[in-house]
């Protein structure tokens, strides 16, 4: 696959660099659908922002957040969770960087420090049984989908039937939750034990889908299933274990595959059309051991991935992707950042930047903001 370009817009830390090659359409499609992808990788701590380039190339921003997992976009922020706190990013407009323009500029506004609790997928302002959540996550050390407390480490809000109690232990590697409608609605687990890590020995087979409103299953027999996401009328998730992305048949209570991953699957968004996949590749230990994409990929000959993939959900094909090489690994999920084609966030780890990029509402008071130069940039590099 040819580098087309893609790149980071402002220089990071002195570190080992991961490498970003893109289908030659990817940019072009970003900018024609109007927006921007967020991803994290887990394992390598880091935030990805694609976006279009004005040559039709596909520009890159690169940010370290910790063991970044769960994305949840709103209108003018995004959150992102790691395994043990969650941070609000809020857009507080456009503004010129040095000699680059962007049209969102994403700070660190709030973040709130969780504990070990592993979290997963996170929502924000969803409902559950009336209640208007600011930010919902699953917690899967404790095996529950928790809410934010001002004054506690979570509070928990939902857990599967056959948990018996909140405690830590990982006893259903619960990881996986979605809306339907802004109503708290699906969640994923591995597999339906009640003991600590007790889902392990489940893990190629015990996978199911739970209604979260009735407690019913309504898939069953997956193998680590990830990511489900209501979207058109159906709930599509990624058989993660297997390789597969498709969508729950309620009547049957089965997983439908539209198509196959080359690498595991975990983070989806939908983009119009089109479904953007991660994928990650298969860690070199016992993780993957008795997963069946391991002969699958083997016996196929297909060469793990790691990035993303735009798939055509009528038919499977792949449409564009994005490959990711060196210290990035594995990913972890994906969001669509929509009227926003030049994102632009200073992490936690530029001071030049939060010193400089100052927002104040309007009041009665005169307030005299410090003026941003491209040398503050300059400095930074």
């Amino acid at each position: 696959m040819a580098d087309v370009g893609l790149q980071n817009v402002v220089a990071q830390e002195k570190a080992e660099k991961p490498t970003l090659n893109a289908s030659p359409e990817l940019g072009a499609w970003l900018k024609e659908v109007g927006g921007s992808l967020a991803f994290t990788t887990y394992q390598s701590g880091r935030l990805f922002l694609a976006s279009p380039a004005e040559d039709g190339q596909t520009l890159a921003l690169e940010r370290v957040m910790g063991a970044a997992m769960g994305l949840a976009v709103g209108d003018d922020f995004f959150w992102v969770a790691n395994q043990q706190q969650a941070w609000r990013f809020t857009n507080v407009g456009a503004q010129k960087i040095g000699k680059q323009d962007f049209d969102a500029i994403y700070m660190p506004r709030k973040g709130y420090f969780l504990g070990g609790c592993d979290a997963h997928d996170i929502l924000a302002d969803v409902t559950f049984q009336g209640e208007k959540h600011e930010l919902l996550f699953v917690n899967t050390h404790f095996s529950c989908i928790a809410a934010i407390d001002n004054h506690h480490n979570f509070r928990p809000i939902w857990k599967p039937d056959f948990v018996s109690e909140i405690s830590m232990g990982d006893r259903c590697h619960l990881n996986g939750m979605c809306a339907k409608d802004g109503e708290l609605a699906y969640a994923t687990l591995c597999g339906r034990s009640d003991t600590a890590i007790g889902w392990k020995p489940m893990k190629s087979d015990g996978g199911c889908v739970v209604d979260i409103a009735t407690n019913e299953i309504v898939c069953e027999g997956l193998s680590m299933p990830h990511s489900p996401r209501w979207h058109n009328g159906k709930l599509w998730l990624l058989n993660s274990g297997v390789g597969d992305f498709g969508y729950v048949d309620f009547e049957t209570k089965k997983f439908v595959t539209v198509g196959m991953c080359p690498g595991f699957a975990r983070g989806l968004c939908f983009v119009g059309d089109y479904a953007v996949i991660g994928v990650s590749k298969l860690r070199d230990n016992a993780f993957a051991s008795g997963l069946s994409i391991v002969e699958r990929l083997e016996t196929q000959h297909i060469r793990q991935t790691c990035g993303l993939l735009v798939i055509d959900p009528r038919d499977g094909s792949l449409v564009h992707w994005l490959t990711i090489d060196g210290a990035v690994t594995e990913l972890y999920d994906v969001a669509f950042l929509p009227n926003v084609q030049r994102p632009f966030t200073p992490g936690f780890n530029e001071p030049q930047l939060h010193r400089a990029l100052f927002s104040v509402p309007e009041t009665a008071f005169s307030v005299t903001l410090p003026e941003f130069t491209p040398s503050t940039i300059e400095d930074s590099k």
